[in-house]
């Protein structure tokens, strides 16, 4: 078993992503321009054999040193490609004391019993409880509890546009801002423009990633808007991941609960495709409880520390 670490500037970018689009669930987080773009080009990375899975370390620096940190708006990496000879505990033991602190989400879908890998060893590396998130698949009609179906149905009778690239990536920001910024406050201007600049360099592919806003019809009122991410058909399944990175109402759809006309609208269009919808948390017992509305499932993420 080989376990190559490369700084970033030898990093081959086809052949990262082609090891990332082989995952059985590949995140669009983890490919090769989105890490550049959150990380803003910092960050280096860890191959197995020839590209045959790969492991992306992120980091900062401070006083000439380098730690390895999650980035912004990027919720789950950790270890990508084939699983068949290489685990996540084996990328973990393989990251160079070069980082003297690490702290990493790790996704729980590399490893086929995700959290064992992470409990061994303990001399090794340590884990913090996992963090909850939910997911939704389409491939099959979900089941959306009579609170949503009774929220969809006031909608049906308010006269609602849904828009594609109807407002710019910004403004969906301040929509989210105004909502729900006071709930993250250690996210600032800063990390909204590193946001709104991997938005704009996928944005010419509307596959790739979209803004979806509501309007009223009537009053041209926006009502609410939502930022997603949408990673390419994984070559292991054909599964596509969309990530529900940043959304939120205005005071006027919040009164309307627009929020459910949003999802709402990307699971219809995604219906019956091979697709997960991934609403990125949330450890918040209120957000947890309206994206299970839609039937939404927990499937966790791990956080690995150390030196921390």
């Amino acid at each position: 078993m080989s376990i190559k670490y490369l700084e970033h500037e030898q990093i081959d970018p086809e052949k990262w992503n082609a090891a990332v689009l082989s995952s059985e669930t590949p995140l669009f987080y983890a490919l090769f321009g989105y890490l550049d773009c959150v990380t803003e080009n910092r960050w280096d990375a860890l191959v197995f054999n020839e590209y045959e899975a790969v492991f992306p370390l992120p980091y900062k620096k401070k006083w000439g040193l380098k730690y390895l940190v999650q980035p912004v708006f990027c919720q789950q990496l950790g270890a990508f490609g084939s699983n068949k000879s290489v685990t996540t505990a084996d990328f973990l033991r393989a990251i160079p004391k070069v980082f003297l602190r690490v702290r990493l989400n790790l996704n729980g879908y590399f490893d086929e019993e995700p959290a064992s890998p992470l409990q061994t060893k303990k001399t090794l590396f340590s884990t913090k409880a996992p963090k909850p998130n939910l997911i939704l698949g389409l491939k099959k009609s979900p089941s959306y509890n009579k609170d949503c179906q009774k929220n969809l149905l006031r909608l049906s009778k308010i006269p609602v546009e849904y828009c594609v690239n109807g407002v710019s990536v910004e403004q969906a920001i301040d929509i989210y801002q105004s909502a729900w910024g006071d709930l993250n406050p250690k996210i600032g201007d800063f990390e909204y423009t590193i946001l709104a600049n991997a938005f704009k360099k996928h944005a010419s592919n509307p596959e790739a990633a979209f803004v979806l806003s509501a309007h009223h019809q009537e009053s041209n009122d926006t009502l609410g808007a939502a930022i997603f991410f949408v990673t390419p058909s994984s070559t292991a399944n054909g599964l596509r991941c969309i990530h529900y990175v940043c959304a939120g109402p205005t005071e006027k759809g919040r009164a309307i609960g627009i929020m459910h006309g949003i999802i709402n609208w990307v699971i219809q269009k995604y219906e019956g495709e091979n697709v997960l919808l991934d609403f990125e948390g949330s450890s918040i017992p209120s957000v947890a409880s309206f994206y299970k509305k839609f039937g939404a499932t927990e499937f966790p993420y791990f956080v690995f520390q150390r030196g921390v």
